[in-house]
């Protein structure tokens, strides 16, 4: 890291592709990478230190329902390829992802939420 602060975009803007299909992002998009999660391990006396498993990663966000796609039709569905640019120039990236909890479509907003998980779920920084 340098040493100066840097005065550009922080948040705000979003964009998500689902197997390259962009879709305006609308409620707050949330991530978290793939990797280890630690759990620390406590005996009666003492700490004892920490078991580790794999942890799955994930992408969620509020999305616009579009006329011409059929929100439905993420239900279920597996080897997606998501694609999360935030405004800071962060690239978060899902491969091979599977699309969790159900699809419901708020009519009145027009939206729905889509939330996918994958064991290889990455960040990309802004250089």
């Amino acid at each position: 890291m340098s040493g100066t602060v840097y005065r550009g975009p922080l948040a705000g803007t979003a964009t998500l592709t689902i197997n390259g299909v962009p879709f305006n992002v609308v409620g707050e998009a949330q991530h978290q990478a793939a990797g280890p999660v630690n759990e620390t391990l406590k005996g009666q006396s003492a700490i004892e230190g920490f078991s580790q498993m794999p942890g799955e990663g994930f992408i969620q966000a509020t999305l616009r329902d579009r006329p011409d796609f059929d929100a439905g039709s993420l239900q279920g569905a597996n080897g997606l390829t998501v694609v999360l640019v935030k405004a800071n120039g962060q690239v978060v990236t899902a491969v091979n992802a599977w699309q969790t909890e159900r699809i419901n479509v708020n009519t009145q907003e027009g939206t729905f939420e889509f939330h996918c998980e994958s064991d290889t779920v990455t960040v990309d920084v802004a250089s």
